[in-house]
């Protein structure tokens, strides 16, 4: 492999002189910078000394033409830079040097027979072109809310607060131009995948997407396919790929491209990599296309699956079919079962298995990841090399309906730890281990067990919302509560655990605090916080036990009704939580005793 590197400022990468070019080829996805990563390389830029290094650009072609493998991004946010520079010179027209300095950006953006030196995908380049009119004096069109001209403004918002004089525009010109980035120029496509992935640069790395975009476009023209009609049909498989009304996850797509290698077109028992992927896809799609088949409309058909498996739509399952099942293996980060997944339910009918053949193996499957995740064992990679291998005994002993869910079950149960390892784990700070399955078995006991006693017709079971805040964090409705608090513990907490001894306290809090048998699930976790477990003095309002709301009035701290609440108090001696005044250590080993009993029910080794 032959391949060039060599540092490149931006004043040389942009020229004043000469015809080089970038082109952004088709199989690329369209400018995606956000405005926190271009006001990141903003920032570094102003305050970082001159020279400040940016990354890499990875590029296939020659001195004057390249095509831009890695590095689109960066090297569009540049030009947007200068692009932006240049219109607020228009302010300093007065002055002699800002007409020199406006001059310099249009040569560097603009070949000498005008055309741009960086050439976009046709979404972007349009409006692109438009405002390069602006080096001439021209107004721009109104282009609404289009992402491309958004993130626009957001820069030219950030020359307006950052440089308010033509001193400080000059600034930031001659230190972007002192701006180091690693130029590599590669021979072809796989080679440029092999060293950008071992790359470690600033932004979006391109995805193997990106690349077999590439290859899909090439041996898509040997059933006689348009290059457009292959386009349309990549990017149905992306949008299938992606949440409802959220942009396409590059991240999402590329594990279904790996997954349905290792379901569909691999006879090891071993995973790709996203560095095999790429050769691997490109030795297939020929034999593909070149027989007649048009590869793209097989993987949307098992994306559909892939997408139902992963839950991409995000409705709430109804309880007890298949896609409830589905969600919960998602929760559970199950991600080793995929290919397996992938298999069964997209070869259904040729395996002869019913909705009710794969309720029944998903529900396995969540019996074993809940013990798995608590038990630590087996490992990961195991799980997954286990489970191919289930798949390709299936295929090669052409097992069908019964003998399939058999096979399947067979296995679990061989790689399941025993109820006695199980019961071992459980008596473990569970917390610790796996916050999502800690939420997911304290939400299923509530569920499965208590039949949700505080939610009815007119107060519907939101247990697996979440809430959008105004900053855009989601966050879960119902979160997990420690009983016993985490951090410093006040005075009453040290009192009650530990008769003042603060150094005792914080020993004992270090060993239960995240025990199964102290954790339950409350919306109103931020007001419980530290709050002793009874109060005294202000018993409705200052106590986890007796917290109101103070609108309703109504218990919403541990006496809120939850079933998962009722093992706080010792009933088996008579004990009622609404006169219990202390939570102590004894407490969380009993209840937590309690609490595993009804796990290891739940997720029985069938």
């Amino acid at each position: 492999m032959q391949i060039s590197s060599e540092s490149r400022k931006v004043s040389e990468l942009f020229p004043i002189l000469g015809n080089v070019h970038y082109h952004v080829p088709s199989y690329q996805r369209g400018y995606s910078w956000r405005d926190e990563q271009i006001g990141q390389l903003f920032e570094d830029i102003r305050k970082e000394d001159a020279g400040y290094y940016a990354g890499n650009i990875l590029l296939t072609g020659d001195e004057d033409s390249f095509s831009v493998i890695d590095g689109q991004q960066r090297l569009t946010t540049i030009s947007l830079f200068l692009l932006a520079i240049g219109e607020r010179l228009a302010e300093y027209s007065h002055l002699e040097s800002a007409i020199g300095l406006k001059l310099d950006i249009r040569r560097q953006l603009l070949d000498s027979t005008g055309e741009p030196r960086v050439v976009l995908l046709d979404q972007d380049q349009v409006i692109y072109l438009d405002l390069l009119g602006a080096l001439h004096g021209k107004h721009h069109k109104k282009w609404g809310n289009r992402s491309f001209i958004r993130r626009y403004r957001y820069i030219k918002e950030l020359f307006g607060e950052d440089c308010g004089s033509f001193e400080k525009l000059n600034e930031f010109y001659q230190k972007l131009m002192q701006v180091d980035l690693l130029r590599v120029t590669v021979p072809n496509l796989g080679d440029a995948f092999t060293v950008f992935s071992s790359l470690n640069s600033k932004g979006l790395p391109l995805t193997l997407i990106d690349l077999l975009k590439g290859e899909f476009l090439s041996a898509a023209q040997k059933i006689g396919e348009l290059p457009s009609q292959t386009l349309a049909q990549w990017n149905t498989l992306a949008q299938m790929l992606s949440a409802d009304g959220e942009d396409v996850n590059t991240g999402v797509v590329t594990q279904f491209l790996l997954n349905n290698w290792d379901a569909f077109e691999s006879s090891s028992l071993s995973s790709t990599t996203k560095t095999k992927a790429l050769s691997q896809y490109q030795r297939l799609l020929p034999i593909r296309y070149g027989g007649g088949e048009n590869y793209l409309q097989v993987l949307i058909g098992r994306a559909e699956v892939f997408s139902r498996i992963s839950q991409l739509n995000k409705t709430l399952p109804k309880p007890g079919n298949l896609d409830e099942k589905l969600a919960s293996l998602k929760k559970l980060e199950s991600t080793q079962a995929l290919p397996l997944l992938m298999y069964l339910l997209s070869e259904r009918d040729a395996l002869l298995l019913d909705e009710s053949d794969l309720t029944e193996i998903a529900d396995n499957l969540v019996a074993f990841y809940v013990r798995r995740n608590v038990a630590l064992t087996p490992k990961s990679s195991n799980i997954r090399a286990r489970l191919i291998g289930v798949m390709r005994s299936i295929q090669r002993d052409k097992k069908s309906g019964c003998d399939v869910v058999d096979v399947v079950k067979s296995a679990l149960l061989e790689m399941s730890v025993s109820d006695e390892q199980f019961r071992v784990a459980l008596n473990q700070p569970l917390y610790d281990k796996s916050k999502a399955t800690a939420r997911y078995i304290l939400i299923d006991i509530e569920r499965r067990i208590g039949g949700g006693p505080t939610f009815d017709k007119g107060h519907p079971d939101n247990l697996d919302q979440y809430l959008v805040t105004e900053s855009g964090k989601v966050t879960p409705i119902w979160s997990i509560e420690h009983i016993l608090p985490e951090g410093d513990l006040p005075k009453w907490w040290v009192k009650d655990i530990a008769e003042g001894d603060c150094e005792k306290a914080a020993g004992l809090q270090s060993e239960y605090v995240h025990m199964l048998g102290n954790l339950t699930l409350t919306p109103y976790n931020s007001e419980l916080g530290q709050k002793p477990f009874y109060s005294e003095s202000d018993p409705f309002g200052g106590s986890k036990r007796d917290l109101r709301d103070k609108g309703s009035g109504t218990f919403v701290g541990l006496r809120s009704g939850l079933y998962l609440n009722k093992s706080i108090a010792d009933e088996s001696r008579g004990e009622h939580l609404e006169e219990k005044r202390t939570w102590t250590v004894e407490d969380i080993v009993r209840r937590n005793a309690v609490l595993s009993d009804l796990v290891i029910e739940l997720y029985r080794r069938d």
